[in-house]
């Protein structure tokens, strides 16, 4: 297995910015608490206007597993974003919707208890909330990137890619987030509920490691369980590589996040 060492990034300070908000903190500052999904950038395919059947708790992801961020009442109306598969099973229906009601609450509630015509399958024109557009380019750039002329220098920035982790997956993501470190985006993705921790993250999604002397590592998901990131250590010059999210770094796999504007 590959080491992935000293992935150190941004010196001296920390953005974190969705559109054209920003939040700027010196890099021991504390993490920024209560953002989570809010942040959250509708996907491109919203479609359908439609209402509860039922009084339903509005959660944070698709399934009972995660927490309640509010509720709404029977004959609620709102506006379908997208959706999602296999969430939890609710009488038969494992279809899940990520919705925005009249007050502004967006967040997933269960599908059955709703006038939408889904039962297991997408309503007509609506999106898989797993990707987003954003995700989509991330993964689309990662892998042109790998196959650039010089996949071992960063055109934009100006160096070589080692060492850079941070820099690689923000210029993927749109450049809608900043952090010090690969550690420091971990930190704040799990400090606001939002790191998954199975092996096999959905395309576009952020991939996260330990270790490199408590920098972290963190690459971009393709799917099928492979990522593309950088590799060796700042002095380096190593390309842009594809490997396993598990299984090739021995960097310790700490789980996945979506990004920051998805």
């Amino acid at each position: 297995m590959l080491s992935i060492s000293n992935c150190r990034e941004w010196a001296g300070t920390k953005v974190v910015r969705v559109g054209l908000r920003r939040t700027l903190t010196t890099v021991s500052a504390l993490l920024i608490a209560g953002v989570g999904l809010g942040l959250t950038a509708a996907p491109a395919s919203a479609t359908g206007t439609y209402s509860t059947t039922a009084a339903v708790n509005v959660r944070s992801g698709p399934g009972t597993n995660y927490g309640a961020i509010g509720s709404a009442p029977s004959g609620a109306g709102f506006t379908l974003l997208c959706q999602w598969q296999g969430g939890t099973n609710v009488n038969g229906n494992a279809t899940w919707d990520r919705v925005q009601f009249g007050n502004g609450l967006v967040g997933a509630i269960s599908d059955y208890y709703t006038t939408t015509p889904s039962w297991n399958n997408y309503a007509p024109g609506t999106g898989d909330c797993s990707v987003s557009s954003q995700m989509q380019n991330a993964a689309n750039w990662a892998n042109a990137e790998k196959n650039s002329p010089d996949p071992t220098w960063s055109d934009h920035f100006g160096h070589a890619w080692s060492g850079w982790c941070e820099q690689f997956v923000e210029q993927a993501e749109g450049f809608t987030f900043r952090f010090a470190s690969a550690t420091d985006h971990y930190n704040w993705q799990r400090n606001n509920g939002r790191i998954a921790t199975d092996a096999n993250p959905p395309v576009g999604a952020l991939v996260f490691y330990g270790g490199a002397g408590g920098f972290g590592h963190v690459a971009v998901s393709i799917g099928g369980g492979q990522v593309i990131g950088t590799l060796g250590y700042v002095g380096q010059r190593l390309p842009v590589s594809q490997y396993p999210v598990v299984g090739y770094l021995s960097n310790p796999y700490l789980g996945w996040a979506r990004p920051i504007g998805s």
